[in-house]
């Protein structure tokens, strides 16, 4: 035998040597040692399916950080609350959590389906009493068999005004579990376009309100949490050790429309502060709200704003357990930014930010942007491009298993339908 054909049986050996090694820690067979392993590939594709119309989507993540995505399906007489949680490598099969004919559609105020404890799942939807006044009601789904079986609807307001009530957000506290929503019974005699062009008083706007609920529905501990605020702009609520941050924008009787933050504190909601200054002079809801995210060691909030007169999306950074932000950081800014943010933390103490600017005609962009916890910036990335950036809505963002996951209403007009975008952290994180 040659020299050279010996070297390479020695090497093919101590190649085979290796794998059957490899196998034996891995604790797969090797009886065939020519086949590799398959890489199984997760499918992202949306649980909503291509045939019905799909739209208003939502993320959130159960308690043990996997996404749980739910929308709206919609058919010539009827709307439908569904949902899907990730299983591995797949959307799990869709629950269907209600249905009903006179539901509102809305691109900036929509469903959720969250996991509030062990025992305990909370889905909202919005029905409407009189569409001639754009009066709504919230409607709350609770389930305390894993999101399988949902229980007889309620309302968790009692005023019986036809106004809006809207723009939900859950929260728990260590064994309460309740939500927080924006309440018009104040603003009886119009819809929120009527009230936007009139001087606003304490006493007669928008206000900010909290319950909390039994897992047999039975309501108690009411709450205003703030008495007058933006008519229509998203609430954001991140749970923390001592409790959880809730984030809305305020409105000042001289139509200044900031972002706020509260705290809940023993049970109840702190007065409500300022997470920042910008002085955002505007006699209209913006349809804009903030959003907030909490790592182990900060709590951010991010927001959109056109304080200097062209828009800006910011992010603000607070110590763990701090009661007060940092300066703000520019995230965007410019005329093409269109706000609609998104905000989730990072295994590493991070932050990435979603936002939409606009490129041309009705098309925009899907943008992302990591913050460390120092409050250092990587580039802006654009991840996506979004048709027809007003039926988007308000797009969901998340973080999981090192993937940013993504999704907004895109499709046509006339199939409107829930994309989904999953793409590896290292992309933002450069």
């Amino acid at each position: 035998m040659s020299r050279q054909l010996l070297l390479k049986v020695v090497k093919l050996r101590r190649f085979l040597s290796v794998v059957t090694l490899l196998c034996v820690v891995a604790g797969v067979g090797c009886s065939d040692q020519s086949q590799t392993p398959q890489t199984v590939v997760a499918d992202w594709s949306s649980p909503a399916g291509a045939g019905a119309r799909s739209v208003s989507p939502n993320l959130s993540l159960d308690l043990e950080g996997v996404p749980i995505l739910s929308w709206m399906k919609v058919s010539e007489d009827s709307v439908a609350l569904e949902y899907s949680r990730w299983d591995k490598t797949q959307w799990s099969d869709v629950v269907e959590v209600a249905s009903g004919s006179n539901w509102l559609v809305n691109r900036a105020d929509f469903p959720s389906v969250v996991q509030l404890s062990e025992s305990l799942w909370a889905a909202h939807w919005l029905v409407m009493t009189d569409p001639s006044v754009f009066a709504y009601d919230v409607m709350v789904g609770l389930s305390t068999d894993g999101g399988v079986t949902w229980n007889t609807p309620f309302k968790p307001h009692t005023d019986g005004t036809l106004t809006e009530h809207g723009f939900v957000s859950f929260f728990a506290d260590d064994q309460d579990v309740g939500l927080v929503w924006l309440d018009g019974r104040n603003m009886s005699g119009g819809g929120h376009s009527k009230h936007d062009m009139e001087p606003m008083s304490a006493d007669s706007g928008m206000t900010l309100r909290s319950i909390k609920i039994t897992t047999e529905g039975a309501l108690f501990e009411p709450q205003i949490i703030d008495g007058l605020v933006c008519d229509c702009c998203q609430t954001d609520i991140a749970q923390v050790d001592k409790g959880a941050v809730l984030v809305f924008r305020n409105r000042t009787e001289g139509e200044h429309r900031d972002i706020y933050y509260s705290r809940l504190i023993n049970g109840r909601w702190s007065e409500s502060k300022p997470v920042a200054s910008d002085e955002w002079l505007i006699a209209g809801c913006p349809v804009n709200g903030p959003s907030v995210a909490a790592s182990s060691t900060h709590t951010a909030v991010a927001w959109y704003t056109e304080g200097k007169g062209y828009g800006q999306v910011k992010l603000a950074l607070s110590e763990k357990d701090s009661d007060t932000f940092m300066p703000a950081l520019e995230i965007s800014g410019g005329d093409a930014v269109l706000g609609q943010v998104g905000l989730a933390a990072t295994e590493g103490n991070g932050f990435i930010v979603s936002w939409l600017t606009f490129s041309e005609g009705v098309k925009g962009d899907l943008n992302l942007r990591h913050a460390d916890a120092y409050g250092v910036l990587g580039p802006a990335v654009v991840v996506a491009d979004v048709d027809f950036t007003r039926r988007a809505g308000l797009p969901q963002m998340t973080v999981f298993d090192d993937r940013v996951i993504l999704v907004w209403t895109g499709g046509d007009k006339s199939n409107k339908a829930i994309q989904v975008v999953s793409l590896p952290q290292s992309v933002i994180e450069k």
